[in-house]
């Protein structure tokens, strides 16, 4: 409500008591009382949201359902817990949307469900009902990554789905608004029986015990997960992750790696980081036949650093590393390369960006394409893509795209690294966060149309753990010429 009372592009015209059902199973008793105890557990990482603004949004709203009200509205959306019934859908001209998670009207349940507890993501589904098509049609979907436990995977799509609504009803206001690929719609989630109910709470327990070790074992620098590099050659529509060559680790942690050509040699800038998960900071090593060279330190900072994009403007080099620690978009210049950097621009102060890349297109135009995070309580950068076109590394000009965020969903929207540019062709590295994981996959998007109207891309090649035998996930690809480098996780 407080989203859509300050959207240029909504007029709230008046609220009304919706008379059709809204068919959803709660989950059973037991389920209940787990889940119960469950929201206790995880109160302190749920932050409670201050409704009186809204509630005193709709106390000004008229009330409307009289016949006289026919098509006074071009759109209901059901935040309530009844629809409109079909002799109401004459109300609005565009009839009700309504938001399904799972298959359900709420989002917490499901999430302790069997079927969605094997699922990759939790999938959020915007549907319609009009009086032309009183049955469910669907409008818009996105899928999230899972958190730990059900409430706060609810908890988090819930937060989610306010931007999926706001872009879908960007679209609808402007005309933009496409039928998804598939119009097949979830069913309707199977409550779990009791030993199902039970067997999510041992494996609940399970899951908060290891994360429990697991962190207490990186306070005492022993963590269990690493990131490490490989490196290939060949085409990047045709990478094989089994055949390239894995890197000799210099730190616990190498992640993000970067390629970047400078006077005949062959650099990769990367985010290193100790077993205790303290701040990161920015090495550099030339790539050689052989592998890696001796290390440099070349940036570090306060707070912590990832993700060193380094790029060339004309004679100058940048780099611009993620620093969201910091609340701001940081670029700097280098002054004694690879180990030598000044603070150049700043942008976003206050904001929590990630994974952020510029791109200086044929044309002319530079556009910033980052993971900006739009949150109350969960701070996530990978569920949505935001685009700026932007003068160049000084970061002036900044204005966003009129369709941001223009990727939604935790599949494909987090960049994972340059943009690559092949035979014409003009690809994206994005992460497939999936499973509960942070960097479970990795894929190849192309990038079909980019300029100040739309922003389009089609899925061209995904990676997984599969491609990789033991490991855990792959988040991250460069790519120089014929040469390529990644990194993967594992234990």
């Amino acid at each position: 409500m407080d989203r859509l009372a300050v959207d240029p592009l909504v007029t709230l015209v008046g609220m009304v008591a919706g008379q059709g059902a809204r068919t959803d199973r709660p989950g059973g008793t037991l389920l209940g009382g787990i889940l119960s105890i469950e929201r206790r557990l995880v109160a302190g990482q749920l932050r409670c949201y201050d409704t009186s603004g809204a509630r005193a949004i709709l106390a000004g709203l008229s009330q409307r359902g009289t016949p006289q009200d026919s098509d006074s509205a071009d759109l209901a959306i059901v935040l309530g817990a009844r629809d409109l019934s079909d002799d109401q859908l004459h109300l609005a001209h565009h009839g009700s949307w309504s938001v399904r998670f799972a298959g359900a009207a709420s989002a917490v349940w499901p999430a302790a469900t069997v079927t969605q507890r094997a699922s990759p993501r939790m999938p959020v589904e915007i549907l319609s009902r009009t009086v032309h098509a009183p049955g469910n049609v669907l409008v818009r979907t996105a899928s999230y990554n899972l958190k730990p436990g059900a409430v706060l995977t609810g908890a988090f799509v819930e937060e989610k789905s306010v931007l999926l609504i706001l872009r879908a009803l960007h679209d609808l206001a402007t005309g933009q608004l496409c039928a998804p690929p598939s119009a097949d719609m979830i069913p309707a989630p199977v409550q779990p029986t009791l030993l199902e109910a039970l067997g999510y709470a041992v494996a609940f327990a399970k899951a908060a015990a290891v994360k429990l070790h697991h962190r207490m074992r990186a306070r005492r620098g022993k963590g269990r997960l690493f990131w490490r590099l490989a490196a290939g050659a060949g085409p990047v529509t045709d990478m094989n992750l089994a055949a390239s060559a894995i890197l000799p680790a210099h730190n616990h942690t190498m992640a993000d790696p970067f390629l970047f050509e400078h006077d005949g040699t062959s650099w990769v800038f990367y985010e290193a980081m100790n077993a205790d998960d303290g701040a990161g900071w920015i090495e550099a090593a030339r790539l050689t036949e052989d592998g890696l060279g001796a290390p440099v330190t070349a940036l570090t900072c306060p707070y912590h650093l990832s993700f060193p994009f380094v790029f060339r403007d004309g004679d100058e080099i940048f780099m611009m590393p993620e620093t969201q620690q910091s609340r701001r978009l940081e670029v700097w210049r280098a002054t004694d390369f690879p180990t030598g950097w000044t603070l150049h621009a700043t942008a976003f102060e206050g904001m929590y960006l990630a994974d952020s890349i510029l791109w200086h297109a044929e044309d002319g135009q530079w556009w910033l394409l980052t993971n900006l995070s739009d949150h109350f309580a969960f701070q996530d950068h990978s569920s949505e893509l935001y685009l700026f076109s932007v003068d160049g590394p000084s970061l002036t000009g900044l204005k966003p795209h009129p369709r941001n965020p223009v990727v939604i969903g935790a599949e494909h929207a987090r960049n994972a690294g340059a943009p690559i540019l092949q035979n014409g062709r003009l690809f994206r590295p994005s992460q497939n966060n999936s499973y509960g994981v942070y960097g479970y996959g990795l894929n190849l998007m192309e990038i079909r149309r980019l300029d100040d109207k739309s922003f389009e891309e089609v899925l061209l090649r995904r990676w997984t753990p599969d491609d990789l035998p033991g490991s855990r996930g792959i988040h991250h690809l460069s790519v120089l010429n014929d040469r390529y480098v990644f990194d993967w996780s594992g234990s």
